[in-house]
C-alpha cells in the first residue's frame, strides 16, 4: 500500500493507492442435478456499475464515493476513482461544507453494500491470505510425480507447482469463475465441475499432451470431451530462483541489521580512539559524523538493494505466470459457459462467438464483486486494426462460417500471434456486447438455439443484429478503427 499526501488551495487528501494482483470475491456454490437455472436478469458486461454517492463542489467538481463523517467543520469522503481498464484505487477525502453544492445519498441497504465492498478491497490481500491458508490443500501423486490436490465447490484442482503457488492459483481461480456467475449468470445448475490440471513444468505439460495425442501450442486448453484444462507454466523454475534471490536478499538483511546494531559502538569506539589520539573536541565531532553519515550511506544502499530484488522478484513472477494466468482466465471461460451457461447438448454457441468471448474476459480487472471488462483487449485490438487498415481486411461472411477447425489450427500453432480469425472474433464478440448489447436479450437466445442452427451462419446472424451483414461491416470496421485503448 502506498500514501500520497497532496495539497491543494481547497482541501487536502490522502490519495491511497492500491496495487494488489487479485480481488477477492465470495465463493459461489454449484448445486445438482443438471437442470435449467432460475432466471436471472443478466449483469451489465463492464461489470463496472456501483451505485455511488456524489458530492458536487460550488466550483463545479463532483466526485462520487462514499460520505463519511460529517461536522459544521469537514465532511469526510472516500472517493472511488475506477478509470477504464485500470485498477480501481481510492482517495480519502476533506471538503469544507462551505464549499459543497449538493450531496446525492444513496439509501441506506445501497450505503451498507457500498461500505462492504470497499472495506473488502481495502483489506484484500489479508482476506486473501486467509483464503489461502483456509483451503484445504492435500499432497498426492500423479504418475509418480508430486502433486496438490483441491476439490472445490466450482472445479477440482491438480497441481506439480508447490504448495503456496498452488493456493494462490486457487484463489484466483475461485474469483474467477465466481466473476462469470456475475457477468454471465448460470442457466443450468450442474452437479459436473471442470478438472483443472496445472503443470509446474513445461515439459510436463508437453509430455500430458503429448500422451493424449495432441499438437497444441498454447500454455492451456479447455478439452471439451474430458471436461478438462490443462495448464502449463515455469512456476517451479520459478521458484528456484526465487530461492536464490531470497537467499541474496537474506544476507543484505542480516548485513544491515548487523551494521545498524553495531553502529553505535563504533561510534563510541571511534570517538574515544581520537580522544586518546588528543584530537581537538571539535575535529572529533566532525570525525565521527563523518563516519556516521558513511555509515548511514551503506544502510540507504543495501535498503535499495532490498528494494530492487523485490522488484526483480515482482517482475519475474509477473513474466513467468502472467501467460499462464492469462490462458487459463480464456480457457476457465470456456468451461464455464459449456457447464453452466450454454451446454452444446442444449444450445449452439458458434466458435468464433466463444473464442471472441473467452478473449474479452482473459484481459479483464477482478475487482472485490465484480469482472470489469469494460477496456479493449489491447493485443487484439492492435492486430484487427492494422488487419483493418490492410489491402485485404478478413470478411466477416468468412469469421462466420469458420468451423471449430479453424480455430483448432491455430491452437496448434507455434506462431507468436494469433490468427486473423482470433482477434477478428474478439472484435466482433466486443462490439456486440459494447454496442450493440445483445448479450442476454431474446435475440441472441435465439441466436443461440439449435433451431437458428439449421439458418446459414450469414442469415442467422442478419436476424441477430437486425440488418444486412454488408450494412454491419460496415458500421463495426468504422467502429474498431475509431476504437481507442482506453475506451
Amino acid at each position: 500500500m502506498r500514501f500520497r499526501i497532496q495539497v491543494t488551495s481547497m482541501h487536502t487528501f490522502l490519495l491511497v493507492s492500491i496495487c494488489i494482483l487479485t480481488a477477492w470475491l465470495p465463493t459461489a456454490r454449484a448445486e445438482s442435478p443438471s437442470r435449467p437455472a432460475a432466471p436471472v436478469d443478466p449483469s451489465t458486461l463492464a461489470g463496472a456499475d456501483w451505485p455511488l454517492e456524489r458530492v458536487t463542489l460550488k466550483d463545479g467538481k463532483s466526485y462520487q464515493g462514499l460520505i463519511g463523517a460529517e461536522t459544521p467543520s469537514s465532511v469526510d469522503f472516500i472517493e472511488v476513482r475506477r478509470p477504464k481498464g485500470k485498477k480501481m484505487f481510492l482517495a480519502m477525502r476533506w471538503f469544507d461544507p462551505k464549499a459543497i453544492a449538493s450531496f446525492e445519498r444513496l439509501d441506506a441497504l445501497e450505503r451498507q453494500e457500498l461500505r462492504a465492498k470497499l472495506e473488502k478491497y481495502k483489506n484484500r490481500a489479508l482476506v486473501e491470505g486467509r483464503q489461502m491458508e483456509d483451503l484445504v490443500v492435500t499432497p498426492a501423486k500423479h504418475d509418480g510425480v508430486p502433486t496438490w490436490e483441491y476439490e472445490g465447490q466450482l472445479f477440482s484442482l491438480e497441481s506439480t507447482a508447490d504448495e503456496p503457488m498452488t493456493r494462490r492459483l486457487i484463489v484466483r481461480l475461485e474469483q474467477i469463475f465466481t466473476a462469470y456467475q456475475q457477468l454471465f449468470p448460470p442457466r443450468w445448475v450442474t452437479s459436473g465441475r471442470v478438472r483443472i490440471r496445472i503443470f509446474g513444468a513445461t515439459d510436463q505439460y508437453r509430455a500430458t499432451l503429448k500422451d493424449a495425442g495432441l499438437a497444441i501450442k498454447n500454455p492451456a486448453v479447455f478439452l471439451v470431451d474430458q471436461n478438462t484444462i490443462l495448464a502449463g507454466s515455469e512456476l517451479n523454475r520459478f521458484d528456484a530462483e526465487l530461492a536464490q534471490i531470497n537467499r541474496h536478499h537474506l544476507e543484505i538483511k542480516q548485513q544491515l541489521d548487523t551494521l545498524i546494531a553495531e553502529l553505535p559502538a563504533r561510534l563510541k569506539e571511534l570517538g574515544e580512539t581520537l580522544k586518546e589520539n588528543n584530537v581537538p573536541a571539535g575535529e572529533r565531532q566532525k570525525i565521527v559524523a563523518a563516519e556516521q553519515r558513511k555509515w548511514e550511506d551503506q544502510r540507504k544502499n543495501a535498503r535499495r538493494k532490498i528494494a530492487a530484488l523485490d522488484r526483480k522478484n515482482a517482475a519475474r513472477f509477473d513474466e513467468v505466470a502472467g501467460q499462464m494466468f492469462t490462458r487459463l482466465a480464456h480457457e476457465a471461460f470456456h468451461a464455464y459457459l459449456e457447464i453452466q451457461v450454454y451446454p452444446r447438448q442444449v444450445y449452439d454457441v458458434p466458435r468464433w462467438l466463444n473464442e471472441g468471448l473467452a478473449q474479452t474476459f482473459e484481459t479483464g480487472q477482478l475487482e472485490v464483486d465484480s469482472l470489469r471488462i469494460d477496456a479493449p483487449n489491447l493485443t487484439a485490438l492492435g492486430l484487427l486494426q492494422s488487419d483493418l487498415r490492410g489491402e485485404r481486411p478478413l470478411e466477416l461472411a468468412e469469421l462466420l462460417n469458420a468451423g471449430s477447425e479453424t480455430f483448432l489450427s491455430d491452437h496448434g500453432s507455434d506462431r507468436a500471434t494469433p490468427s486473423r480469425s482470433y482477434y477478428y472474433s474478439w472484435g466482433l464478440a466486443y462490439y456486440l456486447a459494447f454496442e450493440q448489447g445483445v448479450f442476454g436479450t431474446p435475440q441472441f437466445d435465439a441466436y443461440l438455439s439449435p433451431a437458428a442452427a439449421s439458418l446459414g451462419s450469414v442469415e442467422r446472424f442478419e436476424r441477430l443484429v437486425g440488418m444486412p451483414l454488408a450494412e454491419f461491416q460496415a458500421r463495426w470496421r468504422k467502429a474498431m478503427l475509431d476504437l481507442k485503448p482506453t475506451q
